[in-house]
């Protein structure tokens, strides 16, 4: 994603993932992603980037559809406004509201195989018919 940051890192238990959010955005350099291993960063921190717009595989009707999908698939997590360093800018809220930022710990960049509501709310309904390319985003 362009201009990519952490805002978040993942925390909870494997049964019930949340975002622990950070309070000042941070750079993961090449020598954290070395410490990692053979962990993967995307099911370790929360990714925020700048909106694609067209460009990305979730935008549908002038919107961002995973936002609007969560929305509407997932039950809140929270019952108050999680501190969080990127709702000034988050194309979700805009869109979404507060509602949206009820939902937002349980989201992590990349969704593990046993998350099934997640991975559910984060397929576009037509996946079945777009070629693997446009699901990028």
């Amino acid at each position: 994603m362009a201009e990519a940051h952490v805002f978040g890192v993942v925390a909870g238990t494997l049964a019930e993932p949340r975002i622990a959010y950070l309070k000042h955005d941070a750079k993961v350099g090449a020598e954290v992603i070395d410490r990692l291993g053979t962990l993967d960063p995307t099911l370790i921190f929360r990714y925020s980037g700048v909106c694609e717009n067209s460009a990305c595989g979730q935008f549908d009707n002038g919107r961002c559809g995973l936002g609007h999908r969560i929305l509407e698939q997932l039950m809140p997590v929270v019952d108050t406004l999680p501190s969080c360093q990127i709702r000034a800018t988050c194309r979700w809220h805009q869109e979404q509201g507060d509602a949206i930022c009820l939902r937002c710990p349980q989201v992590m960049t990349r969704v593990p195989p046993d998350q099934t509501q997640l991975r559910a709310a984060a397929r576009r309904p037509d996946a079945d018919r777009l070629p693997p390319a446009a699901m990028v985003g």
